[in-house]
């Protein structure tokens, strides 16, 4: 329906005089918005005073409505067909037709605007801005939160979510649609949603959705839910949203950071087990060389000299050996070669190779006998276990150390117990890491890098194996070497130790 409007006729005089009976706000506006002609009613529903309101533009005297009106209008003149969209006024709904004026050779040269209040539930759909505290918590909520009606046209949106679409404040929100705010395609996408939520009754959730907003591109995490009248029927659908940009892109900037970190660290291990012949040859010469001036050297003081620095050689030659183990397990070439082994045979042979080096000190060296097989490495089970003695050696003064093992059904646990020094509580997260060494006040200067049991933790997780401890200060620890396979039922389980 359209509406012929011929000045010739109607006298603006009579013109005024009709419009002066409607009790709706009415406008009569040119092709461009300018307002001609308009209802007493209709200057509630504006912003300027009665006598400034002719010759304004629609898209520039209703407030908040002012660019949804504008838009209306525009789309009936270059239409020719009505419009109806409803609207949000001083708390009050407005159902917003607007029909087009048209001469008699069919040219359309403005349009009708009539505004019905509306008494329906759909009015109740959302609270109006400043009417009440409930809208003072939606502006709180750190939320963007907005509803609309089935058309998926906004009825009311919060603070935050006039905010993110770049709107100057919410009371912009009723009347635009996701067209105005969001590209083409996200408003497609986005009028997909709510056509699904109205048509399910079901929630949506919407984790990390990308849109690109008028206001910038943005990452939301949505909430959809249907929203229903009070008797259940399905009248719009309400939205919870989060703006996730900035967590995102510092999200991305801490993984690019840590990769970046990550490669270094590869490349370097990687470069460390690569280049470790050249670093052992300077070395291995500088011991040749301390052991052809040994065999020169007859003078007691230099021959002290001598025997020094073969004992800073040796050092230096045994952290190299370390911090190379550990890069090449760092870099993933370390490759175990798993297989049945006698148990029982590598505690022995451990217990004679350390019991010069505990008797030297005063300490009994004690390994219980087992029959046991178990499949692991055992050149890498072996390195764990001397890596395990000689620290409980090292930091054991008087007593014993005991080497055993435990059967637990399919697996064993094998043991090495010490009367040492002990380890805090406090420090069990601390002693796996790479150059740690006991802080303990009451022992005196301990040899070793801290590489020891960095090497020992590594290794027990390439095998497959878990390395455990339990320790009291000043009355001893035990490493436990734990879920080592038993590689067959035959032989003894192992003597409990104590």
């Amino acid at each position: 329906m359209t509406t012929s409007l011929d000045r010739d006729i109607l006298s603006p005089d009579l013109l005024l005089t009709v419009l002066s009976t409607v009790q709706d706000p009415l406008l009569l506006v040119d092709r461009k918005g300018r307002v001609e002609a308009f209802s007493d009613a209709a200057a509630d529903f504006l912003t300027v005073p009665f006598g400034a309101i002719h010759g304004q533009s629609i898209g520039k005297i209703a407030g908040s409505n002012s660019l949804p009106l504008h838009n209306a209008v525009a789309s009936v003149v270059i239409s020719g067909r009505p419009l109806t969209i409803e609207l949000c006024n001083q708390n009050r709904w407005f159902n917003i037709v607007v029909r087009p004026i048209t001469k008699e050779a069919g040219l359309v040269s403005g349009a009708v605007i009539h505004a019905k209040r509306m008494t329906g539930p759909l009015r109740e759909t959302g609270p109006a801005e400043g009417s009440d505290s409930l809208w003072q918590i939606l502006n709180q909520l750190p939320y963007a939160i907005y509803w609309k009606d089935r058309q998926s046209r906004y009825l009311g949106g919060n603070r935050i979510f006039a905010e993110v679409v770049g709107l100057r404040s919410s009371r912009a929100v009723p009347g635009i649609t996701d067209h105005d705010i969001m590209a083409p395609a996200d408003a497609e996408a986005v009028r997909r949603e709510d056509e699904r939520i109205m048509r399910t009754g079901e929630n949506l959730v919407t984790i990390e959705q990308p849109l690109r907003l008028a206001a910038g591109g943005t990452i939301l995490e949505k909430f959809k839910m249907p929203l229903r009248s009070e008797s259940g029927e399905i009248m719009g659908i309400l939205c919870i949203a989060r703006d996730v940009t900035e967590q995102k892109r510092v999200e991305e900037g801490l993984l690019a950071d840590k990769l970046a970190a990550e490669q270094a660290n590869r490349a370097k291990t990687s470069f460390l087990a690569a280049a470790s012949h050249d670093l052992r040859q300077p070395i291995q010469a500088v011991a040749l060389f301390a052991k052809l001036l040994d065999n020169r050297v007859v003078e007691p003081s230099s021959r002290n000299l001598v025997r020094l620095i073969q004992q800073s050689v040796l050092s230096l030659a045994n952290l190299l050996e370390a911090v190379i183990h550990l890069s090449k397990l760092d870099a993933g070439v370390v490759e175990p070669s798993i297989g049945p082994m006698p148990l029982g045979d590598l505690l022995r042979r451990l217990g004679g190779e350390f019991t010069p080096q505990a008797t030297e000190k005063g300490l009994d060296l004690i390994v219980v006998e087992t029959g046991i097989e178990v499949y692991s490495d055992p050149l890498l089970l072996e390195r764990i276990l001397r890596n395990l003695i000689s620290n409980a050696i090292r930091y054991t003064d008087r007593g014993r150390v005991l080497i055993g093992c435990r059967r637990h059904g399919a697996t064993v646990t094998v043991e090495i117990w010490d009367t040492g020094i002990g380890i805090p509580p406090d420090q069990f997260g601390e002693i796996f890491r790479e150059f740690h060494r006991s802080h303990s006040k009451t022992h005196r200067a301990i040899e070793g890098f801290g590489i020891g049991l960095a090497v020992v933790d590594r290794l027990t997780t390439l095998l497959g194996h878990r390395i455990g401890v339990s320790s009291t200060p000043g009355k001893g620890t035990v490493f436990r070497v734990e879920e080592v396979p038993v590689a067959g039922t035959s032989g003894q389980t192992g003597e409990q130790l104590r």
